[in-house]
């Protein structure tokens, strides 16, 4: 009996920290760390889409503060692999569904775990479904990468 407690004990202490290292993909790129949120004035929505794959981490966030006319769009990502590190340049791409769609390039990235903000946009335009699914395309270094990034709700 107490070889099966300390096995299911060993287990769950195992799965924790599984969950744990998830969420620390995305820390730096939560809503604290984006100054509009954090002033404190009140939004009329913030939609939050997040997503990971192999090496990177991402997420797009729409917002609208109350009263006024534009809305928000912002993506990040966050390398999260192992080496080798990305280097030189890194272009993306991202769909949403409705609105919302952008590519670029950063001439330069250079460190695991840095947030990199892909800018940000203001429209008065078409919104993005707050239910569906964010669509990104990452290329570095002679490879690429898929992420769905999916609507996170409070």
């Amino acid at each position: 009996m107490r070889k099966i407690l300390v096995i299911l004990l060993a287990g769950a202490l195992l799965l924790s920290g599984c969950v744990q290292n998830e969420n620390d993909a995305y820390i730096g790129m939560e809503r604290d760390n984006i100054q509009d949120l954090v002033a404190g004035g009140e939004m009329e929505f913030v939609h939050e889409f997040r997503g990971q794959s192999e090496n990177w981490a991402a997420m797009y966030i729409v917002y609208k503060p109350k009263g006024e006319e534009i809305h928000t769009s912002r993506p990040f990502l966050k390398y999260i692999g192992k080496d080798p590190r990305p280097s030189g340049q890194l272009r993306y791409k991202y769909e949403t569904l409705g609105g919302g769609d952008g590519s670029g390039t950063l001439p330069s990235v250079d460190e695991a775990g840095h947030v990199y903000n892909l800018g940000s946009s203001g429209s008065n335009g078409a919104l993005s479904s707050p239910d569906t699914p964010v669509e990104m395309q990452v290329w570095w270094n002679d490879s690429s990468e898929f992420i769905q990034l999916k609507p996170i709700t409070d």
